[in-house]
Order: structure tokens, then sequence, then C-alpha cells
């Protein structure tokens, strides 16, 4: 596909005027990670022989860097991607220079608004379920959770203050609080339509400024709070809608999630970027597999070495 949309001129100039894929300066939320997911990696760490090892030792890690190389070499992404932000990838999509875009699936509505005041003749598709070589599907999933929330024994003093704050977050777990915080005043910044809330009925900036502002504090999702899903008319993102669900079937959990370690706490961000930088070199063409293994050995030589054994004593005792 992406060699089509790069040189089968899908836009009638001809000319060389469009690539295959648009990315960005994100290895996690870009395409990388949700493509590695197609070949089957693990999602950061993997077990092998009986023990955990992060993503990047497995072959599949290398076969996905190896299919994102040929990818760039052959120009069917966008060649500076290492350097692009999101807003320059959309715009890559939305102006007709790139036909693929990998990244959430609910992106396809402002995607297809920004595209269409462009070209009202364009049309979204978008699908979930990519075979990787291996003829089977799988996707990685976050955590379960989004943030931390951390009550301070200095600034509350009593029982009794802690047990209001929590009854402050209790509500915030409620239908009618949820949806207020959420989508605003029904009838004023949403109205219900088929069950659900449909935002429309409200300018863009006045959603932006009054409503857009109190999401940090949602508590919970509409499985657990009772919160309304949002309502769309566009088909494409009703179909967006149930391939996440169905993704769901087919998640790569990473198992060290809730694992410790005291060296990844203290040294984790600093080898974190050794091998993304490693990641992206090899896929520019500026080192090969022996350059790349090497990476690894450093990433071990500095810390790493540490980490899989801490994260390994912690995987046995909780097994």
């Amino acid at each position: 596909m992406v060699r089509a949309f790069t040189e089968d001129d899908p836009n009638g100039s001809g000319s060389n005027d469009t690539i295959g894929l648009a990315d960005r300066s994100d290895l996690i939320y870009g395409g990388f990670k949700t493509i590695a997911s197609w070949f089957g990696t693990p999602n950061e760490w993997g077990e092998k022989d009986g023990e955990l090892l992060p993503e990047f030792m497995f072959d599949e890690y290398m076969d996905t860097l190896d299919f994102y190389k040929e990818m760039h070499s052959n120009g069917y992404i966008n060649q500076d991607f290492p350097v692009t932000s999101k807003d320059d990838q959309i715009a890559l999509v939305t102006n007709g220079t790139a036909g693929v875009y990998v990244g959430s699936l609910h992106d396809v509505t402002s995607l297809n608004n920004d595209a269409i005041a462009l070209n009202p003749d364009l049309e979204f598709d978008v699908q979930n379920r990519v075979e990787g070589p291996h003829g089977e599907f799988g996707v990685w999933a976050i955590p379960g959770f989004g943030e931390i929330i951390i009550f301070s024994k200095t600034s509350i003093e009593t029982e009794e203050d802690l047990k209001k704050i929590l009854g402050f977050y209790d509500k915030l777990a409620s239908p009618e609080v949820i949806n207020t915080l959420y989508w605003g005043i029904e009838g004023e910044h949403y109205e219900l339509k088929d069950g659900r809330a449909d935002n429309s009925i409200a300018e863009q900036r006045i959603t932006d400024t009054e409503v857009r502002p109190y999401l940090t504090l949602e508590i919970g999702e509409p499985e657990t709070t009772g919160r309304y899903e949002g309502y769309t008319d566009y088909e494409v993102r009703q179909k967006a809608d149930e391939l996440v669900i169905d993704n769901n079937n087919y998640l790569i959990h990473n198992p060290a999630v809730t694992l410790d370690s005291e060296t990844f706490i203290r040294d984790g961000e600093r080898l974190n970027q050794m091998i993304e930088d490693v990641t992206v070199r090899y896929i520019l063409g500026q080192t090969d597999k022996e350059g790349f293994e090497k990476a690894i050995e450093d990433w071990r030589a500095q810390g790493g070495d540490a980490i899989i054994e801490e994260i390994n004593e912690s995987y046995k005792a909780l097994n």
C-alpha cells in the first residue's frame, strides 16, 4: 500500500509528489510501535526461555527495523520523520501528500474534518487487523492507567480531611458529575442522540475554553463511571469505534508493567534514549545490524543487565 501511494501517482499529477506513510518523531505513539506489534514484537518486555527481556532483544523488533528501513530507503515514508511534529505529520495526510496514517483510530474524525476543507472529494477508511508475516494480528496495549494521584500527608493533616478529598473523587466517578465535567452542560455544550453525547451543537472554541480544561480531572472510563460515549454521524468514525473495541481481543500486554527495578528508576530514561537513538539511526541507514547489537551491549553494560536481573527477580516473586 505505501509503495502504491508513493509510486503509482494516486493524485494523477504526473509528478513524484506523494508518499505512502506519514510518521513523526515518536517511536511509541507514532507508527513504529504499532507496526512492531503487527510483526509480533513484545510490548516493552517479553518472555524468552523463561526470562523476561526487553523488546529490542527479540527478532521481531529487528524485523520491524528492517521493514522501516526499507520504507525509508525507498522513499515510502517522509524522510525527515525523526524530526517531524504531530502537526506536520497530520498536515501530510490532510493535504493529500501521504496516503497512510498509523495512530489512534479515533483520529480519523479530525483528519477528515481538516482534509475535506481542502478537498471535499477526499475519503478516509480505517482498519485495525493488519496481519504480520506470521499471519496473526496483535496490537500493543496501554497499561490501563493514565496517571497517579498522590495525597500528601503534610498537606492533609487529618483522616477527616482525607475522607473529604476522597469523597470529592468519588463524586467525580458518578454519571452526573463525570458527564458534566467531560461534556459540559446538556443543551448548551451537548445534546443526547441515541444515548450518546453530541457536542457539535457548540462552537469548537467554546468547547475548547469551557469544557476541555476540565478533562484532566476525569476518573475511570465509561464502563466504570457511566460517562456518555460520543455521538457521530460520520460512518468511518462509527467503524473506528467498533474497531477500538475489537482490538481488545488482540492486545499484547507488557508483563513488566507492575514489576520493580531500582536501576530502571534511576537510569531508565538515559538507557531508553540509547535504544531510541540507535533505532532511528538504523532506520536512516546510519548504522547496521552490528552497530545495533553494539548499542545493546553498551545498554547492558551501563545498567541494562541490572535492570533485566531486577525485573526478573520481581517477576519471580510475583509468580
